[in-house]
Order: C-alpha cells, then sequence, then structure tokens
C-alpha cells in the first residue's frame, strides 16, 4: 500500500524575477506587490518587493526578487536563487531576443543553479498589442511575439506554464499571481515527498 503525504503549506515564499535589461521586471514585481506604474526606466541592480496574494480563499505572503538582468552581475544575481520557491522568466512580447535569451540563457542558467525549482514563462508588456498601429510603430508591431509562438516555447523549455501580463494596464496580474502560488506548491509537495518527516510534512 503506498503511503501517502500531507504538506503543510508554508505561507511565505520566494519568488525571483529573471530575464534581460529592459523587459519590464521592475514594473511587474511593483504591479503585483500593488505598487504604482512608473513610466520611467531605472536599471535595477537589485531590488526586493512584498506582497500578499489570496488563492483559494488563503493569503500568502510572497518576496519578489528582482534581478539585474546585465551579465556584470551574473556572480551577484545566482546568490539571490538560494531557497527560492518558485521563478519567473521574464520577457518582452515586443523583443523577440528577450524570448530567445529566455530559452538559449536563463533557463540552463536555471538548470546549472536551481535545477529543481519550477519556473513559469512571462510575456510583459502585452499592452503594446492593444495600440492602434502607426508609421512609427510599424516596425515594433511586426515583431510582436503572438501568446502561440512563447506557448509552444515555454513547452519546449519546461516551463510550468506561461501567462501573459502588463504592468501598465494590470491584465494578466491576477493569473500570474496565481501560477506563482502554483509553482511554489510544486517545490514543497517535491520537498515532502522526499521526506517522510519534516518540518512541513508527516506520513498519514
Amino acid at each position: 500500500m503506498k503511503k501517502k503525504y500531507e504538506f503543510w503549506e508554508k505561507l511565505s515564499l520566494k519568488c525571483v524575477l529573471i530575464g534581460d535589461t529592459g523587459v519590464g521586471k521592475s514594473s511587474l514585481a511593483a504591479r503585483v506587490s500593488n505598487r504604482s506604474f512608473k513610466t520611467d526606466y531605472i536599471p535595477t541592480l537589485f531590488d526586493n518587493f512584498a506582497a500578499t496574494v489570496t488563492v483559494d480563499n488563503k493569503p500568502y505572503h510572497l518576496s519578489l526578487f528582482d534581478t539585474a538582468g546585465k551579465e556584470d552581475f551574473n556572480k551577484l544575481r545566482v546568490l539571490s536563487y538560494i531557497n527560492s520557491d518558485v521563478f519567473l522568466i521574464c520577457f518582452s512580447v515586443n523583443n523577440p531576443e528577450s524570448l530567445e535569451n529566455a530559452e538559449t540563457c536563463w533557463v540552463p542558467e536555471l538548470r546549472q543553479y536551481m535545477p529543481d525549482t519550477p519556473f513559469v514563462l512571462v510575456g510583459t508588456q502585452t499592452d503594446i498589442r492593444a495600440k492602434k498601429p502607426n508609421t512609427r510603430d510599424q516596425v515594433v508591431r511586426s515583431s510582436v511575439i503572438s501568446a502561440k509562438q512563447a506557448s509552444e516555447v515555454a513547452n519546449r523549455m519546461g516551463a510550468i506554464s506561461y501567462v501573459e501580463c502588463s504592468a501598465m494596464t494590470g491584465e494578466g496580474i491576477e493569473d500570474l499571481a496565481g501560477e506563482i502560488i502554483t509553482g511554489a506548491r510544486r517545490t514543497w509537495e517535491t520537498k515532502c515527498t522526499r521526506k517522510t518527516k519534516c518540518c512541513n510534512c508527516q506520513i498519514l
């Protein structure tokens, strides 16, 4: 007879945002933590945001770690990965190179340092799709990545899900919060099945 496990969820979790510089990680973290959207862009070295997210009528205290996307900070960035419950690999839907780097640079980095931690692929700045096309925006809009294209990449890279959102409009933020919790639950469940008794689980 197989043993059943019950895991006691911890109500505080750590989520780290990674991705190329300029894809909107800081704005996304601020939006999830219910802060206002800022139009000015200031490159981030490291930043920390706090939020309370309610899923299934249960509040979770979420620590969001915003990281630098530049190669100059590689060694410092990976230090923030320690004890993470879930990662968000971010790219901008109007920047194909950032999606390519998500697969060729950021996923390999996670597999090297945090191979057992789940991640969500996040398409940011989706509000650009709603803009009315004009001569100035034609080049930019022609390179906008579709949800179908990004979903295919997410499946290929092993993401637990693909979520699109806009920090400017707030669209998709609630869905993203739910996926963050889902990813964290996978981490907790995996840890519990590896141990018969620990501080977070027990055999029934």
